[in-house]
């Protein structure tokens, strides 16, 4: 079968897509600053030229490849909220199941995350990185902002569907629960217990349904 051939966007596309698939899990098992561009390029099959086609620096790359790991991750949250107005109804019973609803399927949502440890280990780089160069901290406190904008959006997004008034501001909820998922992601990097897997999961959606929703 003939292979169909790719325009030149999508070759661009593709070759940046395993630049930063390469990057990723070097970074992940070797560091930041122990993975050189060499590295990525010979890891991805390509040519430094191919490389700075697509990146200034081994800076920009890593900043675009939390960017994509977020983008994955807020990806599921539309989907949440699609499903619970699927089953919304009229009345204080069909408010309240709409409400247990979503804190269910956030609660599972984010506890496939904070087990990601490839996720947490590049994020916990990134932010060891960030304490020792003032610009890359620059970089990712400005796209921390943004990161706090959205998830703040889903919190008013979320509280409207549930027909609850926020018991705080939703910047202040969605700072406490990214630092609550934060904190439970490098928790669990190697050298946690697995006892504690049910805990953790119970933490969430108590957050969830004392702090986070309570009517």
């Amino acid at each position: 079968m003939k292979k169909t051939r790719l325009t030149r966007q999508q070759s661009q596309a593709q070759t940046r897509q395993r630049l930063l698939d390469a990057a990723q899990a070097l970074f992940v098992k070797k560091g930041f600053g122990a993975t050189s561009v060499e590295h990525i390029t010979l890891a991805a099959g390509y040519s430094r030229g191919a490389f700075y086609s697509n990146f200034k620096s081994k800076t920009q790359l890593f900043i675009a490849l939390l960017k994509r790991d977020h983008e994955r991750i807020i990806a599921g949250l539309p989907a949440i909220v699609d499903h619970a107005d699927a089953i919304g109804g009229e009345g204080a019973r069909a408010g309240s199941d709409e409400r247990a609803e979503m804190e269910a399927q956030l609660t599972q949502y984010y506890s496939r995350i904070y087990q990601d440890t490839k996720l947490y280990t590049l994020w916990l780089e990134a932010r060891l990185h960030a304490s020792r160069d003032p610009d890359f901290c620059k970089q990712l406190d400005a796209f921390q902002q943004d990161i706090l904008v959205t998830i703040a959006q889903y919190v008013r997004s979320f509280a409207h569907r549930a027909g609850i008034d926020l018991p705080f501001p939703a910047e202040q909820l969605a700072l406490g629960f990214m630092a609550l998922c934060d904190g439970m992601g490098i928790y669990h990097l190697p050298g946690h217990s697995h006892a504690d897997e049910n805990n953790a999961q119970q933490i969430l959606a108590h957050f969830l349904a004392r702090v986070g929703l309570q009517r």
